[in-house]
């Protein structure tokens, strides 16, 4: 069913990071409640995403299956390529997964309702596809690693220029609008300030509200947007180093794992030393978001690598492989699919039982958490993977 040379601790890995979006984030928030800790503790708080300037687990979710993606990378251009497979084929199935990603991501957007001025064009899979995409050029074309880093480099520091020194020019307008939904979303953000990081200030929403078809996440601003995907692709970029590194049979686990190590803890004095001047921000997603997270990504695949394919400590490992090797399959089941319905048919009995509405919550999302699971399961013993 898996290949003998797989890397365990990428599937195991990349089902931990998706675990969060099937339940797995509601379960500690309800469990952090029912043992008295309150919702506002430091661990539930760290479920949720921060709302504008900040970094908690939460906002690791996205960059790391990112750089999943990228990881997983070189390993997958030598398959090919060890199997006969020329530069133009394998552009074609590169292009071909940007296609299907985007469309999926314009499927959850309801795409066949066919209002397309009120469709959102952007996505999560589409902020993936492009970033994955590129960062996956640039490692077919760009050779030379210091060139590839360099690359990196400038896009980190370009992102933050045009940050820094480039204020959206309908800023004021925004903040003097009376139209109430805008009105509304500017006063959610008025605590963060109006300068060229804020809500209201930044070029990158400016970008987005000006160039971008049909409608933006947040009304007059996307997450998921256009500039993002510069810093994006440095996300990615990431990754594939990681996965070059992962690659090279001449250096040992241990080694391999320590050099993952110095790279998030290198990525991580970075991301402090220049916090100053550039706040960490997942939603304009910063160089120093970029950074932040890639210290984490770096961090968490040296241990899950170092105890799985190094160590070979497995066995716990099925439950999150499960998940990871359906990535693509959560993210969209999740979406259509009433998990929690189900869950709530088979549990609600016993999650009254406890007479607590956190004994329930917690009950009901390990509820959401098992069926989504199982499904994903049965598609496992069928050896039934969505690849995109």
């Amino acid at each position: 069913m898996e290949k003998k040379d797989r890397l365990m601790s990428l599937d195991a890995l990349r089902g931990a990071d998706m675990l969060c979006i099937m339940g797995g984030a509601a379960v500690v928030v309800a469990l952090c409640q029912l043992l008295g800790f309150g919702k506002d503790c430091w661990l539930a708080e760290q479920m949720t995403h921060v709302v504008w300037h900040g970094f908690r687990q939460h906002d690791t979710i996205f960059p790391l299956f990112l750089f999943l993606a990228g990881v997983s990378w070189p390993f997958s251009y030598a398959s090919q390529r060890e199997r006969g497979r020329t530069t133009a084929q394998i552009l074609l199935k590169i292009a071909g997964r940007v296609a299907a990603l985007i469309f999926l991501g314009l499927f959850g957007a309801k795409l066949f309702g066919f209002d397309f001025a009120h469709l959102r064009w952007d996505s999560v899979l589409a902020h993936i596809a492009c970033c994955w995409a590129a960062a996956a050029l640039l490692y077919m074309f760009v050779k030379s690693v210091k060139v590839r880093l360099a690359i990196a480099a400038a896009l980190l520091l370009g992102h933050w220029l045009l940050l820094t020194f480039c204020t959206a020019p309908d800023a004021a307008q925004l903040l003097a609008s009376t139209d109430p939904v805008v009105a509304k979303k500017v006063a959610s953000y008025a605590a963060f300030g109006t300068d060229s990081f804020s809500f209201t200030g930044n070029i990158a929403g400016w970008v987005d509200r000006t160039f971008m078809p049909g409608v933006l996440h947040e009304g007059i601003f996307d997450p998921d947007g256009l500039l993002g995907k510069l810093t994006g692709v440095v996300t990615a970029l990431f990754g594939v180093f990681a996965g070059e590194l992962l690659r090279r049979k001449e250096v040992t686990g241990n080694r391999k794992t320590l050099v993952l190590l110095g790279a998030g803890a290198a990525t991580l004095a970075l991301c402090l030393g220049w916090r100053p001047w550039c706040p960490v921000n997942k939603k304009i997603w910063t160089s120093t978001f970029v950074l932040a997270a890639g210290s984490y990504s770096f961090f968490m695949l040296a241990i899950f690598y170092w105890i799985i394919d190094v160590k070979g400590f497995r066995k716990w490992t099925f439950f999150f492989r499960v998940i990871g090797m359906n990535s693509i399959t959560v993210y969209i089941m999740m979406r259509f699919m009433g998990f929690r319905s189900i869950g709530n048919y088979f549990l609600c009995g016993l999650a009254k039982l406890g007479g607590n509405p956190h004994w329930e919550a917690l009950v009901l999302s390990l509820g959401q958490v098992l069926v989504a699971w199982i499904v994903l399961w049965y598609f496992y013993r069928k050896n039934t993977f969505l690849r995109v």
